[in-house]
């Protein structure tokens, strides 16, 4: 009767004895300052201060601290996953479950309504306005979600989650010169979020208003904003076409070199035949998958495009540490978890590429066929093609793996990140007269918590 009557504690025994395991594990253990595997920096220990403690900072900044150092993080977080997926769950920790066209799983990073859409127009528009003399072109890629959004399942639609279409009908109004942007959309921005970005500092509805219409005059004169782009995804998808990883939040070699045919017209550059893609990885799983850690989900492939000639003829400069290369790609990333920061060797302030090649690299201006609506979109026209120009690209790392295909038509390419660029970016493309064109690439996911976004002028 004894023996029965000690079975009973043997699970609360169990418990104690786990939980005071994982809490010497977490006094003992070294603390990491980085995670491979989410490709971030981790949470340190807080400064205890009386000050942090009661404005409660400490105490969220010391959870963040126990979330993100707790032992064997990565493989509880893969067991809670398998659970979930047990239960039939198709949405864990933000990101969507869903079996695509050729049968495979692909994870989706859910959209969010974006709070910061209205500061976005703003710093694109003041930065057009400061600039003297070169085009300023503006495209906005949406994510794999709004490619997807019939196939999403039907739990996930009934729920109401905003459409990026909206958004990108906002911005088009918005970069159109439309006074009535907010009005044509669901964005709902209202008003105490439009004073809250720079520059509406005004409480004054009136005068904010005032202060919008301008805005939009002048970006209706001055930005030519790219919008053919939704459209030939939908039209490439139907052919199955993987243009965004499974596992990651980038777009695909496939998808870049898709942005940029939609975006050459505008730079007046010759589409010819697609070039072939060398695939130079195929166990690749992005950040979307680090959200779940999930091992049954496959890996992606890695692409790139690659000009022979470049080897003898392109140096990529990167200015904050002056190292150099011939390629805009450092392989060395892939041997590492974060493999897309094989795209121009991960994040950078300032970037230049220069193509001694270029004036060979594409036929006359006169052969060069430009779209209407790029023609139309706020420019008289774009800059004629030919050897010799400038590009400078403010962007987030979406843009990293569409810059090889400008390459070889631009003698020299500037690509600046606001978010460790520390200057003014407008201030240094009036110092450099010979950059003729300026393009602003961001993706709809991540730029409403881009910090770079508020340092674009």
């Amino acid at each position: 009767m004894k023996t029965k009557s000690y079975l009973k504690y043997i699970p609360v025994f169990l418990s104690l004895v786990i939980l005071f395991g994982f809490a010497v594990g977490f006094l003992i253990l070294p603390k990491r300052n980085f995670s491979d595997n989410e490709n971030r920096v981790l949470a340190k220990c807080p400064e205890l201060s009386v000050k942090s403690v009661a404005d409660g900072s400490f105490q969220k900044d010391f959870e963040n601290f126990l979330s993100d150092q707790f032992p064997l993080r990565d493989r509880l977080l893969s067991l809670s996953v398998l659970a979930a997926r047990t239960e039939g769950k198709n949405e864990i920790n933000h990101v969507l479950y869903l079996k695509d066209e050729s049968g495979k799983i692909r994870l989706l990073d859910c959209y969010e309504k974006p709070q910061n859409a209205e500061k976005f127009v703003n710093a694109v528009t003041k930065f057009a306005d400061k600039t003297e003399n070169a085009n300023v072109i503006v495209m906005l890629v949406p994510t794999a979600i709004s490619l997807y959004e019939e196939d999403l399942p039907k739990i996930y639609k009934a729920q109401n989650y905003p459409n990026q279409k909206d958004t990108l009908k906002y911005f088009g109004n918005a970069f159109s010169g439309s006074v009535q942007a907010e009005a044509d959309t669901n964005l709902d921005l209202d008003q105490e979020a439009a004073e809250k970005t720079e520059p509406f500092t005004e409480t004054d509805n009136e005068e904010t208003t005032e202060i919008i219409s301008e805005n939009r005059k002048i970006a209706g004169e001055k930005i030519r904003y790219v919008t053919e782009l939704p459209e030939l995804m939908a039209a490439e998808k139907e052919k199955g076409e993987n243009l965004y990883y499974r596992t990651d939040h980038h777009w695909t070699m496939q998808g870049a070199y898709l942005g940029f045919t939609a975006l050459a017209p505008y730079l007046n550059i010759p589409i010819t035949e697609k070039p072939e893609f060398q695939t130079v990885s195929d166990n690749f799983r992005g950040t979307t998958w680090s959200k779940v850690c999930d091992g049954t989900v496959s890996p992606d492939c890695i692409e790139i495009y690659e000009n022979p000639d470049w080897q003898n003829s392109l140096t990529v400069i990167y200015e904050d540490t002056k190292e150099t290369s011939n390629s805009p790609y450092n392989r060395e990333y892939l041997n590492q978890k974060d493999q897309y920061s094989m795209f121009l060797n991960n994040q950078n302030s300032l970037i230049r590429i220069e193509n001694r090649n270029a004036d060979l690299s594409g036929p006359a201006s006169d052969s060069v066929s430009t779209s209407d609506s790029a023609m139309d979109s706020g420019s008289d026209s774009a800059s004629d093609f030919s050897g010799g120009r400038s590009l400078v690209v403010i962007k987030d790392s979406y843009a990293n793996s569409l810059i090889p295909f400008l390459i070889d038509y631009y003698e020299t390419i500037w690509v600046i990140d606001p978010r460790y660029y520390k200057g003014s970016i407008s201030s240094w493309v009036n110092e450099h007269p010979e950059v003729e064109d300026v393009l602003i690439l961001y993706n709809l996911g991540t730029m409403d918590n881009d910090r770079g976004i508020g340092a674009i002028y």
